[in-house]
């Protein structure tokens, strides 16, 4: 083998040995294309998602919106003018002008709170029922809510005119239910009358002592029978003097038990931000401490108020 053979064959070996290289990686990517393809289980493919630090987690995933509300809301009273405050003070038919005096009370507590008050004196039934309807059928667009005093005698489920003929609870309540300018807004009721015939005994304590005390003159308010009716709607509030089937109490001179009460209350839970049943608690909580006449008397609230009620009241130095 002459030399220039020999110079010509390792480069015919390389081409060689390159060939196989490249028919070898031929052959082997033609064997990983004919490879048995994995089984197909039917379900979809999930998509990975980019790893990211667990710093950013909070971040990456969406975060599910909670709805917050509020544990106590309350009534707004934003307005300077804060409402009527209807008081019907029906006295005539009484010896003493006690019911009027409670009147003049409901009327300053009530104007200390922004209320515009209103006061009719020895309404008939038929006038009662038109004046509540004048008051339903006023706008209280640009008010926060709307009080309504009945002072008078009562039957079962009613309140009595001048003349004698009951007015039911129901008919006081129901126009302002249907009154559009004052729906979720408060609307308070109170009702200073008997609810029954019968006189409501005290009940000794476990630790044998009583914790009540007796003192002036007192007598029993108007004759009435138990009171049936509920509030109207959504947003009311009615306070009654006395409890079902029971009397309730008037002093001599200074007048409703319960109306009095209520104003003394009120004018030292409101400017101090109290809400009404608060204060309403603590009026329970004091007539029922008292005796008069050997008997007791359990004032009641009801009401289907929606939210937390305080009335704002400005102090007077």
């Amino acid at each position: 083998m002459n030399q220039d053979t020999k110079n010509e064959q390792p480069n015919g070996n390389a081409s060689v040995k390159s060939k196989r290289k490249k028919t070898g990686w031929r052959n082997s990517q033609g064997a990983k294309e004919n490879l048995p393809k994995p089984m197909q289980t039917g379900l979809p493919k999930r998509k990975r998602e980019p790893l990211q630090p667990t710093s950013n987690m909070s971040d990456h995933y969406r975060k599910r919106k909670r709805s917050v509300t509020k544990q106590t809301e309350c009534y707004s009273m934003s307005n300077r003018l804060r409402g009527y405050c209807l008081i019907i003070n029906n006295y005539t038919f009484e010896r003493s002008t006690s019911l009027g005096n409670r009147r003049d009370d409901l009327t300053r507590v009530f104007e200390k709170m922004h209320f515009t008050v209103e006061v009719r004196n020895d309404l008939k039934a038929s006038d009662m029922q038109d004046l509540i309807k004048e008051f339903a059928s006023k706008d209280h667009s640009q008010m926060d809510a709307f009080v309504c005093c009945v002072l008078s005698h009562g039957e079962k489920g009613t309140v009595l005119g001048i003349d004698g003929i009951q007015v039911p609870i129901r008919d006081l309540t129901q126009p302002f239910a249907e009154c559009h300018t004052l729906a979720s807004k408060p609307k308070l009721f109170f009702i200073q009358a008997c609810q029954g015939e019968k006189k409501l005994l005290g009940v000794w304590m476990a630790d044998g002592h009583k914790n009540t005390t007796e003192e002036g003159t007192f007598e029993e308010d108007a004759h009435t029978e138990a009171f049936h009716s509920c509030p109207i709607g959504a947003d009311f509030l009615i306070g009654m003097a006395t409890v079902e089937y029971y009397k309730s109490f008037r002093h001599t001179q200074e007048g409703s038990i319960f109306i009095q009460e209520l104003c003394r209350q009120l004018e030292i839970g409101c400017p101090r931000k109290e809400d009404m049943h608060s204060i309403l608690t603590k009026v329970n909580r004091m007539v029922s401490s008292q005796i008069f006449e050997g008997c007791k008397q359990m004032p009641e609230v009801r009401y289907t108020l929606t939210k937390t009620l305080v009335l704002p009241m400005k102090q007077v130095l």
